[in-house]
């Protein structure tokens, strides 16, 4: 059993890391797996009233640059070991794969240099910044 189970989970990461773009050794989906994954769990779902889910709605933040700046002014974003570029690469995967319902065909990519502009201004209020951003109109 071990050889079988171990085997598979081989296989899952050599298709992860032949998946995308690669930035710094490791495709945008690995790096969700390394970095984000255990908080945000596998498909995004988070855990309620804990970790916010993902899920067909953080293309909302999308709606200004406020929520953008948002998006990577989370702490365990901003805070993360990546770099500028794989969290842009981070970004541009993630938010297509978890919201395709908000993130439309003219979706405007992160850049390394966006990211590193956001990276330096953290966030006070993380949670009344969440829901006001949330909350705006369309």
């Amino acid at each position: 059993m071990f050889r079988t189970a171990s085997g598979i989970l081989v296989l899952i990461v050599v298709q992860f890391f032949a998946m995308g773009d690669a930035v710094g050794g490791n495709t945008a989906p690995v790096n969700y797996i390394l970095h984000c994954q255990g908080c945000h769990r596998p498909g995004g779902g988070g855990y309620p009233g804990i970790v916010p889910n993902m899920r067909n709605q953080v293309g909302l933040f999308l709606r200004s640059r406020d929520g953008r700046a948002f998006l990577v002014q989370v702490p365990g974003v901003s805070q993360s070991s990546l770099s500028d570029a794989e969290l842009a690469a981070l970004m541009n995967w993630m938010l297509p794969e978890f919201d395709p319902l908000h993130v439309t065909s003219d979706f405007k990519r992160f850049t390394a240099d966006e990211v590193r502009e956001y990276r330096s201004t953290p966030i006070i209020e993380l949670r009344a910044r969440r829901r006001k951003l949330l909350s705006l109109e369309r």
